[in-house]
Formats: structure tokens, C-alpha cells, sequence
């Protein structure tokens, strides 16, 4: 169990720190304790191997033997400190292994994948490094033991994300995968699609403590995944252990240090997590909790008007029953209710401007693991439940002109959202046939709907004198629901030929009811070593993929039907108010042989083809290194856009939007010991494609002002980006270092004139924010204070070289500051400690 406090420090409180860094150092070193190994094992499509045999030791000494159930977990309690190997052992598959260092009281978790067995001719082997992972379809996994310690002191999965080479953060908080909004991807949990079924929002995501492992797949050409275009963040949830475990984090708050005095708390986030048996190699809790009162505050505005406060409850409850060695019964539950005030406050939106949120977010699920007939079968229920509000400070009108906005925000809306899901996986024996196939089937049937109500308030544009150009006036059409359905089917096969290649393919059939069609994702790639000591894998795949539509797009002829009215310089009406009515398209982008259905309203089908070509080698044990190619092109998306006619004027929402994404990565993994490893990337990267995107208007926090449909840079167009985390040990005063440093090209911006029109080009390459670049890192000291209890002191420094990252810009060419970049977070660091017991 850990207790911390922590807070924001000036030069002072960073001295202060060292100091008490250099008394640590001097304490008498303490005996290491015995601790416990948890071993997850895997085949080749990710699904976990039952009645593997997992031997854990030495050379000179053997801890045990352990044979995995359904759910392909082994457990080793009373682990002595040192360097041991697991070795994995099972039927029909190659053996496997991994190299554990055990540092006392603490769970280590490792997974080993398993290939399907080839028998090979003789072959002599001299060298012990590990051959790459012979599959099509390779991830970026995110493990909590490497990333939790960071600077960034992260809590849920997508706190993470952005330490994944495609992934980043904007300014307003936003995650950005691989050049495109959480829409257009899939956040699945245990396989469960946990995505807001109203918006395709990823939401509040799991807490850390309460993962296994956070894989992010850019190019997942397994049939299994599906609901997406661009990016797939799959997580897998842990169980408890076989002994009783615990941990307090932040118990204490950060306190607001402001010229060296004391302001009131800053934030508090105490993470606990409790986890062992309730009945001995039987029933298994693991439960984690975090609770969040942040104030965060924005560098573009004066304190104390300058903050946005969240308040979040976020739980994850998980119950292993074991009915017998072949059976396993998993129930979870995630509980995360949230409250925000003053949404994203900054300059040319203060706080009265913002929008407040508050969202209660349930989901439960109950799952079967079977093992039977030397297969796997997987049956699963989720029951979801995501209720929002949107709400303004006030009822006055929102007031938008070239030097910052009035007012109150004027979009309010509540909604009622739900998902039932059932999932059928069954993973056959492997079969033997030119080879080893290792197949999987599935199927899915899920039930969405959706309630809710509007009421959005005038907005008034004026110019920089005050005189009004436009006023956009809403009705209010009352309230609507929506509901849905969806059935999917998939089969996939891992075919290894030889040793040296293998082949992933595919298909994957959707339909969704309210979107009138019928797809079919076909899935196809290939692995190949093309050396014998299969050091060097080089990767090809290829595969349609699709989104699933939201349902807030079916409410959308709900939404306020908006009358435009239009003043001139005197400030009389020029020509007549436009009435303009919410009208939801027929398809008007080009089909696919893959998609068959009526071409009636709302008929979408969003869909994407991706390719990507790919090289891994390893170097040796400490070193591997990759290069991808990726290419997306994804036609049929969902676009908003006025349009006049001579009788009905109509904001449509049609299927003809397009991007075109393309990436070249380089990354490079460094590893000196089990807890020693630094994660090096560059990507290279154009994000072009139509910028009205239904996101923007009928999400949660829709813009008042459609403009018409233009193809240009995307606001996500990142040309390059270099990135480096991990973890180090100098060896100097007993000193740990997490170091997260990261350069890159600033985000792109649109220009406007006073009427909120674009000007020119929107993001455009010539209008960008300046380049990027941070380097923050942590510092780490643990001594024993006695053999129950350990002190951990930290310090952790951010924006280290004080370089000027610009939040803000002056846009809008009727702004006297036209052009000028504002807003940074200068250098700062922050004191933490920790009792761990």
C-alpha cells in the first residue's frame, strides 16, 4: 500500500528536494523481500492459451511448475529477489520464454506469445537473440508497470496514449489517433465495444491499475476488430492475485504555490487499487478506484478566472470465478461519473463563455471462458449506460467577435444513451494442413438507443467596433430518441506455412440497421523472415475497414433548425432571414462492391482502406528496431455543410467527406534490464481531407458557425514528431530517471474575417504553431525505512528548457494582434513522496 503527497514547487522546493534525495542516499541498504509473478500467455491472434505448462526458475534453482487455465494466467507467489526465466511449454506450439528480474513486494507481470509449432529441418543455432513475432498485425502495447512512474503521473488508459508514436494531445485536451478525432476509432475492453454509443467518445477510460496491457493497433488486420476506420486502443483487464494486495497513491493533495505562497489545493487524485482471493484458488477480486478534483488552469488568462474544474469518480471491479480447470466466469463493472465546469477556458473563451459537462457512465459485463474440445470458447453480455449534460453559465446570448467571445455558451443538451452487447469467440485446436491454422470465429449482436432534448440559445457575430454582422436564431424542435441495431460475424486464420512465413486473413460482415447496409471487411497479410536465424521479419497487410456511425447523427434532424440574419454597416436587414432546415442526406460518395444496401437518407457507410508495409529486426537482446510505412484512404464520411436553394435552404448531413492519411514511422526499443528501457520514435506524417466533420456540430460541444465543405490539411497534421520515455538507472545514489522528452511541428490553424468566414486556405502548412518541444523527467529514490514499510521521494521537472510552447493565436484578421502567439507553461517542477507498505 502506498501513501503521497505532492506538490508544485518553485526553485526553493526543487533544492529542497535534492537535498532530501542526498539524505536518502546514505541510509543503510535493506534486505529484499520475496515477491509475486503473474505469466500471461498468448497465441499468435492474441486470445489467451489454456493448459500451457509455465516453469519459473534458474539454472541453480526451481521456483515451480504452474498449468494455465482458460484464461491463460499463471501465478507464482513468494518469488525471491533475482534473475529468473519463465519457460513456457504447450502442444503444438513452439516453446517459449522471457527473462524476469524480481525486485521484492511487488507484482511482476510479463506476457510470452506463443507461434503455432512447424516441424524444421536441422539447423544449426549460435546466436540466443529472440526472432520477431511472426504476424501480420503488429501493436504498440502499453504496459502499467512501465508508464505509471512517469512524470506524468498517468491514472487511465488514455492518459497513455500519447506515448504512442501516432497519438497526441491537443491543447483542448483532445486525443488525436493517427490524425483523427476518437470518432473514427474503437476503444474496446475485454473485447466489448466501451465507446459513448451517442457520439463514439471514448469517455472516461479505465483506470491504469486495473489493466493487464493497452495495445494500440493502427493497422489490426484481425477480422475480430471492427467499428473503425482509423485506430484500435484494445484493453485487457487483470484479475487478482493469489495473495492479498494493496495501494494508496496521491492520499494528499497538490497544493497551488504562486510567487512561493500557498493558494488553496491545486488538484487531488488518491488512486486505490485492492486485489487477491476471496476464496482460495477459487474466487478472485481485483477492484481500482481513482478520484479526481482538478483545477486546471489556462496560461492565457489571469488567475483566479483562468481555471477549469473537474470533479470524477472512475471504478473498475472485477470478480474471477473459477467453476472448474476448463471453465472460467469473469464480471466487471466500471462505475465513472464526472462533472466539469468551465470547459477548455482560454482568451477568446472565458470562463462565462464555456459550456459545463457532467456525465454518469455505467457499464457491466459477465463473461464465459470454456475450454473445451482443446479450444477456447468465449461468451460475453455488457450492459452500458451513458447519460450526459451539456449546460451553459447563463442564458445569455453567445456574442462572437474577432477579439475574443461574450456571453454564454449557447448549445445546452441532455441525453440518455445505452448498449447491450453479446459476444460469441470461439477458438478451435490448431489444425495441421500445408502447415499449422490457427483460426478464430465470432459473432456479435448489440442493441443501441439513444434520448434527449435541446435547447440552444442566440449567438450574435459582430466586428471589432461592436457592430452586429449576423445573428443565428435556433428552434426548438422538442425532443427526440433514437434506437439501433447491429449484427457482425468474422473469421480469421493464422496460417504458418514455415518457420519463416506465415499468412493473416480474413473477413469480417456488418450490418447496422438505422445505416440500411450490409458490409463486408475483407482483412489480408503476411509475415516473412527472410534470413534463417528469423531475426528480420518484414510485414504486409491490407484490409477494409468501417465505422459505426453514431447515433447522434440519426438525431440530428432534431437538432434547432437555425434562421440566419444578416445587418448591414447601418444596422438594417440586408435581403431576408434564411431559415435553414436540418436535412439528413442520402449517400452521395462513391459505393463499394463491399457494401450493399438501399440508397436511402442516412444510408453511410464510412469506410477505410489501409495498407501498410513493414520491417522489424532485432539486434540483439537489447536492441529492436522498426520501420513502417502506413496508408489510409477513407471515403464516405460524415460531413456537415449549408446549402442554398431557390425554395428550401438545408444544413445537410451527407456521406462524401474523404482523408487521405499517411505515415512513416521509425521506432527503436532499448532495453538493459527488465526495468530499464528507453522507447525511441519518429514519425513522418500528411493528415489531408475534408475539415467539416459531423463531429464539429452535433457532438458534445458543437461549433455554432457551418461553414461550407473544404478539403485541406487536417487540424491533426503533424509532418514530423520524435519522441522518447522510458526508464533508467544512472547507478548513482540508488537514482531511478523517467525521462519523456518530445519535439514536433506545431498544430496547423485556420484563419478567419470579423463575419467568422476562412480566410484563404484553412490550415494551411503556412499557418502553424511553432515547433514543439519538452523535456520533462522524474526523478526516483527508495529506501527502506524498515521491512514493512519503504519511503519513495520523487521530483519531477517539466518544460526543463523553458522553451516556448505557444497555447494560442491571434487568428482572426480583423484582431489588431493579428498573428501574435500567446500562452506557455514555463518551466515548473513538482515534489512528490510516497509510503509504500
Amino acid at each position: 500500500m502506498t501513501g503521497r503527497g505532492a506538490g508544485v514547487l518553485g526553485l526553493p522546493g526543487a533544492v529542497c528536494a535534492v537535498l532530501a534525495f542526498g539524505c536518502a542516499s546514505v541510509l543503510p541498504a535493506q534486505d529484499c523481500h520475496s515477491g509475486e509473478v503473474r505469466i500471461y500467455v498468448k497465441d499468435t491472434l492474441e486470445g489467451p492459451v489454456f493448459q500451457a505448462r509455465v516453469r519459473l526458475g534458474s539454472p541453480a534453482k526451481e521456483i515451480g511448475e504452474f498449468t494455465t487455465r482458460t484464461e491463460g494466467v499463471a501465478d507464482f507467489a513468494n518469488v525471491p529477489c533475482g534473475s529468473w526465466t519463465a519457460t513456457v511449454t504447450k502442444a503444438g506450439f513452439e516453446d517459449g520464454s522471457i527473462s524476469i528480474q524480481t525486485a521484492g513486494e511487488t507484482i511482476i507481470e510479463k506476457s510470452i506469445a506463443l507461434s503455432p509449432k512447424i516441424v524444421r529441418a536441422s539447423t544449426e543455432v549460435t546466436d540466443s537473440t529472440p526472432h520477431v513475432e511472426q504476424s501480420a498485425s503488429e501493436n504498440n502495447e502499453l504496459r502499467p508497470e512501465d508508464v505509471k512512474t512517469l512524470p506524468t503521473n498517468p491514472a487511465t488508459v488514455a492518459d497513455t496514449l500519447p506515448l504512442v508514436p501516432g497519438v497526441v494531445r491537443t491543447p483542448q485536451g483532445e486525443l488525436l489517433l493517427d490524425g483523427a478525432g476518437e470518432q473514427r476509432s474503437a476503444f474496446v475492453v475485454n473485447q466489448s465495444d466501451v465507446t459513448d454509443p451517442a457520439t463514439g467518445k471514448f469517455g472516461q477510460t479505465v483506470p491504469l491499475d486495473a489493466i493487464e496491457t493497452a495495445n494500440v493497433l493502427n493497422v489490426p488486420f484481425l477480422a475480430q476488430y471492427g467499428r473503425f476506420t482509423q485506430t484500435v486502443v484494445a484493453v485487457e483487464t487483470k484479475r487478482g492475485g493469489d495473495k492479498w494486495h494493496a495501494d494508496l497513491n496521491d492520499p494528499f493533495p497538490d497544493f497551488r504555490i504562486r510567487s512561493y505562497h500557498m493558494r488553496g489545493i491545486q488538484n487531488e487524485t488518491p488512486r486505490f487499487v485492492l486485489g487477491g482471493p476471496l476464496i482460495k484458488n477459487r474466487l478472485y477480486f481485483n477492484s481500482a478506484f481513482v478520484y479526481v478534483i482538478d483545477k486546471v488552469p489556462s496560461r492565457t488568462l489571469g488567475f483566479p478566472f483562468n481555471e477549469s474544474k473537474k470533479e470524477s469518480i472512475n471504478s473498475f471491479t472485477q470478480l474471477d470465478y473459477i467453476l472448474s480447470p476448463n471453465q472460467i466466469l469473469t464480471g466487471t463493472a466500471h462505475i465513472s461519473p464526472q462533472h466539469t465546469n468551465f470547459v477548455n477556458p482560454d482568451y477568446f473563451n472565458p470562463q462565462p463563455v464555456t459550456p459545463s459537462y457532467a456525465q454518469q457512465s455505467y457499464v457491466g459485463t459477465l463473461t464465459h471462458h470454456f475450454g473445451i474440445f482443446n479450444g477456447t470458447l468465449d461468451s460475453s453480455i455488457s450492459v452500458q449506460r451513458f447519460n450526459a449534460y451539456v449546460g451553459a453559465q447563463g442564458s445569455q446570448d453567445m456574442v462572437l467577435t474577432p477579439t475574443g467571445n461574450e456571453g454564454n455558451f449557447f448549445g445546452v443538451q441532455k441525453r440518455d444513451a445505452r448498449r447491450e452487447e453479446w459476444l460469441e469467440n470461439w477458438t478451435p485446436k490448431l489444425q495441421k494442413f500445408a502447415g499449422t491454422h490457427q483460426t478464430r470465429i465470432g459473432s456479435s449482436l448489440t442493441f443501441s438507443g439513444s434520448d434527449g432534448r435541446f435547447s440552444y440559445h442566440p449567438v450574435n457575430i459582430l466586428n471589432t467596433v461592436g457592430q452586429e454582422l449576423q445573428r443565428i436564431t435556433f428552434s426548438d424542435p422538442g425532443v427526440y430518441s433514437r434506437n439501433d441495431s447491429e449484427a457482425t460475424a468474422y473469421v480469421q486464420d493464422h496460417w504458418t506455412v514455415n518457420p519463416r512465413i506465415s499468412f493473416d486473413y480474413g473477413a469480417r460482415v456488418e450490418h447496422q440497421r438505422l445505416a440500411s447496409s450490409l458490409r463486408i471487411a475483407p482483412r489480408a497479410g503476411f509475415a516473412w523472415s527472410p534470413f534463417a536465424n528469423e531475426r528480420t521479419v518484414v510485414r504486409f497487410g491490407w484490409g477494409e475497414f468501417y465505422d459505426h456511425i453514431p447515433l447522434d447523427v440519426y438525431a440530428f434532424s432534431r437538432y434547432p433548425a437555425r434562421t440566419i440574419t444578416n445587418y448591414a454597416p447601418d444596422g438594417s436587414i440586408l435581403g431576408v432571414p434564411l431559415v435553414f432546415e436540418n436535412v439528413i442526406g442520402s449517400v452521395t460518395g462513391p459505393r463499394s462492391f463491399f457494401i450493399r444496401g438501399q440508397q436511402v437518407a442516412g444510408a453511410f457507410s464510412p469506410r477505410g482502406t489501409t495498407y501498410n508495409a513493414q520491417i522489424e529486426h532485432t539486434v540483439s537482446r537489447m536492441l529492436r528496431l522498426r520501420a513502417v510505412y502506413l496508408d489510409n484512404r477513407s471515403v464516405g464520411l460524415i460531413s456537415v455543410e449549408p446549402q442554398l436553394s431557390g425554395t428550401t435552404n438545408e444544413i445537410l448531413l451527407n456521406g462524401d467527406g474523404s482523408s487521405h492519411y499517411r505515415q512513416l514511422e521509425f521506432t527503436a526499443k532499448v532495453t538493459w534490464k527488465t526495468n530499464e528501457q528507453l522507447m525511441l520514435s519518429y514519425v513522418h506524417s500528411r493528415d489531408r481531407g475534408t475539415l467539416s466533420d459531423f463531429d464539429n456540430f452535433i457532438g458534445n460541444f458543437p461549433t455554432p458557425v457551418v461553414r461550407p465543405i473544404t478539403y485541406s490539411n487536417l487540424p491533426g497534421d503533424l509532418p514530423n514528431r520524435f519522441l522518447v520515455w522510458g526508464r533508467v538507472n544512472p547507478h548513482v545514489w540508488g537514482l531511478t530517471v523517467m525521462p519523456i522528452v518530445e519535439y514536433r511541428n506545431g498544430f496547423s490553424y485556420a484563419t478567419y474575417d470579423a463575419g467568422q468566414n476562412y480566410v484563404g486556405i484553412p490550415y494551411s502548412g503556412e499557418t502553424r504553431f511553432r515547433n514543439f518541444f519538452s523535456a520533462d523527467a522524474r526523478l526516483v529514490k527508495d529506501f527502506k525505512v524498515n521491512p514493512k514499510y519503504t519511503l519513495r521521494l520523487s521530483l519531477a521537472g517539466f518544460n526543463l528548457t523553458n522553451h516556448f510552447n505557444p497555447l494560442l493565436v491571434h487568428s482572426n484578421i480583423a484582431d489588431p494582434r493579428y498573428g501574435t502567439f500567446f500562452g506557455n507553461y514555463k518551466r515548473r517542477y513538482r515534489f512528490d513522496f510516497e509510503v509504500i507498505f
